[in-house]
């Protein structure tokens, strides 16, 4: 992985609030969001098809649910990883994509209405 996916406006995302954009740009500039991206696509890897939900990876890594939540979105947008169709404790579950075609999946659907700010889906 060269570079971190970032697919809101050069960024990883963010809530439309300065202080939050401003903490997406930080990530990017320091690798924290790579560096992140990597962990988490390291350990779907590991995972197999068992695959892993956003409170795993909070867990494993000690991250906050935003953090878990927001790296698995991007990486399952960015086609890096998919979601399958199971659920473990009420979570999706996820696996990498070297497991996909193993694994019943939900296909991303690109949303049609992005925030001006931060590109995220507004209608979600």
């Amino acid at each position: 992985m060269d570079t971190a996916y970032v697919p809101y406006n050069g960024t990883a995302g963010w809530s439309g609030t300065d202080t939050s954009k401003a903490r997406a740009v930080d990530n990017i500039k320091s690798g924290r969001e790579k560096n992140h991206q990597i962990l988490a696509l390291t350990h779907l890897k590991l995972s197999g098809l068992s695959g892993v939900t956003w409170k795993e990876l909070a867990d494993s890594q000690g991250w906050h649910h935003g953090t878990a939540s927001g790296i698995l979105s991007v990486l399952h947008q960015s086609g890096a990883i998919v979601r399958t169709i199971k659920t473990r404790n009420r979570c999706k579950v996820y696996v990498h994509q070297d497991y996909k075609d193993q694994v019943i999946h939900e296909v991303y659907k690109k949303r049609e209405k992005f925030c001006p700010h931060c590109g995220n889906d507004i209608n979600a």
